[in-house]
């Protein structure tokens, strides 16, 4: 190693061969630079040999690649008197734009003294770098050695050039698209920040400091779309600058340009067309190089206007800008409407750099590396250090501190800040400065490199970081395993792993490959559905039991490691293909160290597939179930399963399922990974029994979760299963009256279905309004009662018509035993912080009903249930009874009420009573069926209903029940109502008139038989 590397040690040593200030010199944000000299830009070009042109008309190319040379000879195929001829190169900045353009000045004006170039040409370059208005006149005319008169904007007043603007405008502005009254009104001075001299200067005050602190050249304009909109709101025409800004906008702000421009540099369109005729008088084709058209600032404008005019000069144009200014700015870039569209028609060839992604076409895996070594190269021939030895160089294929590989995987994975802008500036600033320019070797510069993604560890993870970070970037795929060339561990100073790790064969390395590799391997060759893997199949392949497909690939024969190994050419990934590498990369770096992982919802999607491939993770119900049709509890928030992945996806919902990072977890997570990236397992080598595990566990544990977190909400005596009971014995109350009798609930009205129609009517429903506390409750209750129905079915049955007995026997038996505690129980239920999650249907995506909404209207029922009272809410039965205590019997038989209503119909037709229907109705009962008429059960109910006070809750709603049953079967209600409404129907005409009464009844020949009827009616009620 030579005397004079200077020794660099941050964590490892480097040995340095370079000068910062080489360094410096060379890689440049642009190709061309005031220092470097002709000869040293040859050092570093490469050719530019993939550009797509839309069209190349003097090569008759269309919708094809061409070379730099071709782009040349279009460029030069020209007479001296023929118009205008314009070549368009657009691209993402650092693309190769200025390249191009710099190399096609020097094949055109020659590299020197020896080196004439092409006869008859000249190339005008103005450069990126060239924004002053003096540099831009100067290129124009410095082969014509005319003098000329400029200002500059930089270091110039803004006001002092804003000022005359405005006025310019005011008094010589002929327009048809404004009128002299709104002419006068724009340009007026006003203090609300509209007014045009302030908007121009504040503009130009925008433009000097950005030109002061610039990467890329900033786009001029006096005035933005955004000072238009404000000056329309309060201009009193602003309606006409809304409906025709498409016209009114570029023309105003390119007369304002041209004014300024005037006041620079003068007419620039005269200059150009006299600039022509000079050239042309010199014999000399001009080919003006512009290879970013924002340089020109405010000359732009007339510039494109001028060139674009085709017959008003003979100049061959390169007119380049960037894709991002062609989206936002062309379209104001000219005073038409279609300025794109008109641009490209009117050249003669509209060349693109760049791809849609932002990738320079050019610089593939060769040309990177070409581009790496000629800059390296050049860096170290001007510097002052000495030569690396050799057998460095050699270890590094000649690109030290880099190897091939190196440069590949750094150009692959360049990231400009979210972007897959690909382009040489990136790689030569973003990569090869960085690392030069860093007191860490290289492997160790990269991991603080934004601009570059980390790539795949290719070897086992079970290696120390320092053999994983050496092996991501200068490690090759060798034939075995990954090699890294013995030399690079020497030259950093690095010592070699054992042999019975990694065991040295030739001039590398070789280290195992790890899942990495794996994936890697099976992006390039994603695998296929080879069979529909049975649930329950047994006989998975197992990595922890075979080692899986790369057990074997470091495994060597001690007698051969110092065999030479073969390097594997890789070819480039497509776009599909890094786009999974990039992921499978960010889960690695994930796994390893818990940083951040953009593309976790790769991961997420395999988990989820995991997760349903065995089981419905988020479905609570029977666990011994084997059916999954009948109805469940979910949670169900939002489209996925909820899975957490540590450190990024983490904790979205009160409960989860976590996915923690550790290289521990890698291989299980590695096939939800490939999962993730390609929709199908790898049968070959997935371990199908240690995914079903994880999975049984995971569900298993969130559950439990599930269900804690549900019976939080529960009072201590009640489960989801014991509350579905409850609710639905409720509900049989309701609809039948059906009280608690011995120790058990029977089993099948815990399967009943809800059904109010009773054939004595609706007691609950005919009883109570439903705007009243219990009316509401009830009808809360029962609007979720097929909801109730569902949910114990898939608690308790174990398939479709077997029910689970063991599981609803013990729910049957806890609440009947302590029946009153549990509807006491049920009041207190607080579901008020339970998630809205937890839904109630017979698939995650159909779960509807909040378990909460449920839970709420079941406590609420309990709670208006034990409200309930006899005086309250069962007054109806007290009045209907007051006629069977009044005139009831046990000694009563239906002959001796059939007498008394005989005797009664003979009273009311001597006292004139009219006969009520009903009393028609009852007499026909006793004297046509008297066996409809049961006494004796008749008598026991009243017995009952006397005996009521002190009946709440599910006994009264009982109650209820049993009285409309008891009304609509037994006949002896109506007849003793009839009774007794017929006896006072008898007495009140005896009391109706008073003395009026007994003067007419003293008057008739009948009031001797009157007198007897009576006293017959009075001995009746007497008997009674």
């Amino acid at each position: 190693m030579s005397q004079d590397a200077q020794q660099l040690s941050a964590g490892s040593e480097m040995p340095c061969y370079w000068d910062d200030n080489e360094v410096d010199h060379f890689i440049t944000s642009e190709a061309h630079t005031a220092t470097k000299t002709p000869e040293q830009f040859k050092e570093t070009h490469v050719d530019i040999d993939r550009i797509w042109a839309d069209t190349l008309t003097p090569l008759g190319v269309s919708g094809d690649f061409v070379t730099q040379e071709d782009v040349l000879e279009s460029i030069t195929d020209s007479n001296l008197d023929d118009p205008n001829r314009i070549f368009i190169v657009r691209g993402e900045p650092g693309s190769g734009k200025s390249q191009l353009c710099e190399w096609t000045k020097y094949q055109i004006n020659g590299f020197g003294e020896d080196d004439d170039g092409i006869e008859d040409y000249v190339a005008l370059h103005v450069s990126r770098s060239q924004t002053r208005m003096d540099q831009i006149i100067d290129v124009l005319t410095e082969p014509l050695g005319v003098d000329t008169d400029v200002r500059n904007i930089q270091g110039s007043d803004p006001y002092d050039l804003a000022e005359p603007i405005a006025g310019l405008l005011r008094g010589y502005w002929s327009t048809s698209l404004l009128t002299d009254e709104e002419l006068r009104e724009l340009t007026e001075e006003r203090d609300d920040g509209t007014d045009l001299r302030d908007i121009f200067a504040e503009n130009i005050r925008d433009y000097q400091e950005a030109l002061e602190s610039r990467d890329e050249n900033p786009d001029f304009k006096l005035l933005t779309r955004d000072n238009y909109r404000d000056l329309r709101l309060t201009l009193s025409f602003g309606d006409k600058l809304r409906e025709e800004s498409e016209l009114i906008f570029p023309a105003l702000k390119n007369q304002a340009h041209e004014y300024l421009s005037n006041n620079l540099v003068g007419n620039f369109k005269e200059q150009l067309q006299e600039y022509s005729e000079l050239y042309q008088e010199k014999g000399i084709r001009p080919v003006l190089i512009c290879e970013d058209l924002t340089t020109f600032s405010v000359l732009k404008e007339q510039l494109l206007d001028h060139i674009f005019e085709l017959s008003s000069s003979h100049y061959d144009i390169v007119l380049g800008w960037t894709i991002g200014w062609e989206q936002d700015n062309i379209d104001d870039a000219m005073t038409r409407s279609d300025a794109a569209t008109y641009m490209k028609g009117r050249s003669e060839g509209y060349l693109t750099m760049t791809d849609e992604n932002g990738a320079a076409y050019f610089l593939d895996d060769d040309v990177s590396v070409e581009l790496t070594r000629s800059y390296l190269n050049a860096i170290k021939r001007h510097s002052t250090t000495g030569s690396a030895p050799d057998d460095v160089e050699d270890s590094f294929d000649g690109l030290y501190p880099f190897n091939e590989r190196f440069v590949h995987v750094a150009y692959r994975q360049l990231n400009d800040e979210g972007s897959d802008r690909k382009t040489p500036r990136l790689l030569l600033l973003r990569v090869v400065k960085h690392c030069l320019k860093s007191s860490w070797p290289p492997y160790e510069a990269m991991k603080s490199n934004s601009f570059v993604d980390t790539p795949t560890f290719g070897i086992d993870m079970k290696y120390d970081q320092i053999y994983l970070d050496l092996s991501r970037w200068y490690g090759v795929p060798v034939e075995g395993g990954v090699g890294v060339k013995v030399g690079i561990f020497e030259t950093f100073g690095i010592d070699l792993p054992d042999s019975d790790v990694a065991p040295v064969r030739g001039e590398y390395v070789v280290f195992d490959k790890g899942k990495g590799s794996a994936v890697l391997d099976k992006i390039k060759n994603p695998p296929t559905p080879k069979h529909e893997t049975d649930e329950d199949e047994d006989d998975y392949d197992s990595d922890e039991e075979t080692g899986g497909d790369d057990q074997d690939d470091g495994e060597t024969d001690p007698d051969e490691e110092d065999d030479d190994v073969t390097v594997i050419d890789e070819p480039e990934l497509s776009e599909e293909e890094r786009e999974r590498q990039h992921k499978f990369q960010e889960f690695q770096d994930w796994v390893t160290n818990g940083e951040e992982y953009p593309s976790s919802d790769t991961l997420h999607d395999g988990a989820v597939e995991v997760l349903e491939r065995w089981h419905d993770p988020t479905r609570l119900s029977n666990p011994n179930a084997s059916t999954r049709s009948a109805s469940a509890i979910y949670y169900a928030r939002g489209d996925n399963i909820p899975i957490s992945i540590q450190g990024d996806q983490q904790r979205q919902a009160s409960i989860d399922i976590e996915l923690e990072w550790g290289v521990e977890h890698a291989d299980l997570y590695t096939p939800m990974l490939e999962y993730g990236l390609f929709e199908v397992f790898d049968t070959n080598d997935t371990n199908f029994d240690r995914l079903r595990a994880w999975a049984d566990t995971n569900v298993a544990q969130f559950k439990r979760e599930m269900r804690q977190e549900i019976e939080d909400c529960l009072p201590e005596g009640l489960t989801i299963e014991k509350t579905l009971v409850l609710a639905q014995f409720f509900l049989v109350n309701a609809a039948q009256g059906t009280e608690v009798e011995g120790d058990e609930i029977p089993a099948e009205l815990v399967f009943e279905e809800y059904d109010a129609n009773q054939s004595y009517g609706k007691p609950i429903v005919e009883n109570f309004d439903r705007s009243s506390a219990f009316g509401q409750a009830f009808n809360n209750l029962t609007t979720y009662s097929s909801d109730i129905n569902d949910l114990i079915e898939g608690f308790f049955l174990l398939k479709s018509n077997v029910v689970d007995h063991d599981r609803l026997a013990e729910a049957r038996r806890e609440v009947a035993a302590d029946f009153e505690t549990h509807v006491d129980d049920a009041m207190m239920i607080d579901a008020g912080d339970l998630p809205d999650a937890y839904k109630i249907g017979s698939t995650r995506k159909q779960a509807k009903t909040k378990v909460s909404t449920l839970f709420g209207c079941i406590s609420d029922y309990a709670a208006e249930l034990q409200r309930l009272t006899a005086e309250e809410d069962a007054s109806h039965i007290q009045s209907a009874l007051k006629p069977a205590e009044r005139w009831y019997d046990s000694s009563h038989t239906v002959n001796d009420l059939a007498e008394w209503f005989e005797t009664l119909y003979n009273c009311a037709g001597a006292m004139d009573v009219p006969i009520n229907p009903t009393y028609e109705e009852v007499h026909e009962i006793l004297t046509e069926s008297p066996e409809e008429v049961k006494l004796t059960p008749f008598g026991k109910d009243v017995k009952r209903f006397q005996n009521m006070d002190d009946a709440t809750g599910v006994t009264l709603v009982a109650r209820l029940h049993d009285f409309a049953r008891s009304r609509h079967e037994q006949r002896a209600w109506k007849l003793y109502e009839a009774l007794n409404s017929f006896i006072s129907d008898l007495q009140d005409q005896e009391h109706s008139t008073g003395a009026d009464l007994d003067h007419r009844i003293k008057q008739l020949s009948e009031y001797t038989e009157y007198e007897q009827k009576r006293q017959e009616i009075t001995d009746i009620t007497e008997d009674l």
